[in-house]
Formats: C-alpha cells, sequence, structure tokens
C-alpha cells in the first residue's frame, strides 16, 4: 500500500520478546529481497514507509533485522512462495490458540499501515485474538475513509514528538509517544506499563494498547545509547532536509 512493491506478511508464534510477552507476532518485509537487502539500499521504505527510525536513515529502530526478521523471512523462503497460508488447518490452529491466549501484534517489524486493511481484519475476524496492538507512522497519510476509520480503531500513531502526539489527537488517533522526558506535558497519556521500573507488565498482560477506544494514550521515556541516538537522528535528518 506504500510504494506497491510486492510485499510478504508472515505470522509467528511462541515469541520470547521480554516485552510484548509471547504474543503471535506479524513480520512485514519485501517478498523479493532479503530484509537486511531491503535496508540496506532503503528499499525498506515499502515496509516502513515514513518511519524516522528506520536503519537506512541512521535511524534506531529497535528491531535488529539480522535476528527475528532474517530468521523467518530465510525460513518463509526456504520454504518457497508463497508459502503456508493461514486459513490452511495446519497453519491457523496454533495462530488461535496463541491468538487467543495472549494476543497478536500487528507489524512487529514494519508498518501495519503497508498491508490493506482486509487482510487485517480477515486474520483478526478468524482468530479473535485476546488483544490486537499495533503501531504506524503512517497516520498522517491520507487513505480512503474506510480504511483510514479501521486504522484508527486498531492501531496506535507512532508519534516522536509532543506536537506531533498532539496532531495525532487531532486527527482522531490515540498515540503512543517516545519521548526523554519523565513528563511530557500532554494531558490523558500514562507511562507504557511495560517499560516501568518497578512492577513492568507485558504487552500480553497490559493491553492499554489495543484499540482506539477512550482511553489515555501511552508514553515511553527514552534513555542511554537509544535517546543519544534519537538526537544524532534529528541532526542527520536537519542536514538532510
Amino acid at each position: 500500500m506504500l510504494d506497491g512493491s510486492p510485499i510478504v506478511v508472515l505470522a509467528s508464534t511462541g515469541s520470547s520478546n521480554v516485552k510484548t510477552g509471547p504474543m503471535v507476532q506479524t513480520w512485514i518485509m519485501r517478498a523479493d529481497m532479503h530484509p537486511s537487502e531491503a535496508s540496506a539500499t532503503s528499499s525498506d521504505v515499502s515496509v516502513c514507509g515514513l518511519c524516522p527510525r528506520r536503519h537506512a536513515l541512521g535511524g534506531d529502530c529497535y528491531v535488529q533485522i539480522v535476528h527475528a526478521p532474517r530468521s523467518v523471512w530465510e525460513s518463509w523462503d526456504r520454504q518457497g512462495s508463497p508459502g503456508t497460508n493461514w486459513t490452511e488447518n495446519g497453519a491457523i490452529l496454533p495462530l488461535t490458540q496463541d491468538a487467543r491466549d495472549h494476543g497478536l501484534r500487528l507489524g512487529s517489524y514494519g508498518d501495519p499501515m503497508a498491508v490493506p486493511f482486509g487482510v487485517w481484519a480477515d486474520l483478526i475476524d478468524a482468530l479473535a485474538p485476546r488483544s490486537v496492538v499495533g503501531y504506524t507512522h503512517q497516520w498522517s497519510t491520507t487513505f480512503d475513509q474506510t480504511g483510514a476509520a479501521w486504522f484508527r480503531e486498531n492501531l496506535m500513531a507512532s508519534c516522536d514528538s509532543v506536537a506531533e502526539a498532539s496532531l495525532a489527537r487531532e486527527l482522531g488517533w490515540r498515540f503512543f509517544l517516545a519521548t526523554d522526558s519523565n513528563d511530557p506535558q500532554i494531558d490523558r497519556v500514562v507511562q507504557c506499563p511495560a517499560t516501568r521500573d518497578v512492577n513492568p507488565l507485558t504487552c500480553e498482560r497490559c493491553g492499554a494498547c489495543s484499540g482506539a477506544g477512550t482511553g489515555a494514550s501511552v508514553y515511553l521515556v527514552e534513555h542511554g545509547m537509544r535517546s543519544q541516538s534519537k538526537a544524532k537522528r534529528s541532526a542527520s535528518l536537519a542536514v538532510l532536509a
């Protein structure tokens, strides 16, 4: 949906991600090239779109491509395209069990809005997951009204500044704000429970980011190297601009 390039969405179970817990993870990648190649050649724009944290831009994306994305893509590639479809009995049973027990993550790598919303809607209807978590940097992009409404109801706007968060809210989105402040000075926002120093919760147990609803938006405080990298990225983008 971002630039017309061929992409693939792969689902995996049994995640060991300490932040999300064992939710069903989905990986959005170029179908015609290894994710490392896509990143190195800036072709990851097909799956990451406007995200300023792309490695291709010198950003600080927390997803290390050489780990899970590489493993998932290579496993699929060895099996041959298009591979097993989630609607087949042997695939849907473990997906359904894990999704109902632990929840579903849209876009563990890649932006969910790179995928036609009907694909996600069909998957969610079939799996009936405990919760649905997803984030997008494409929240300011113009889509058809049906698609835009669906994404607003099921994703959080991923924001990198208070100004972005305020605009996202004006456009009808709940947001997930990454900030270096312990108090972002914006109303109706709570700290991500998975990042608390005391009694942290996994995404599986929390559910605060599930759906648009009427609840508060969420923020996390960036510390250390990630915060420093964010400052370097901002300087780089300023130069590029």
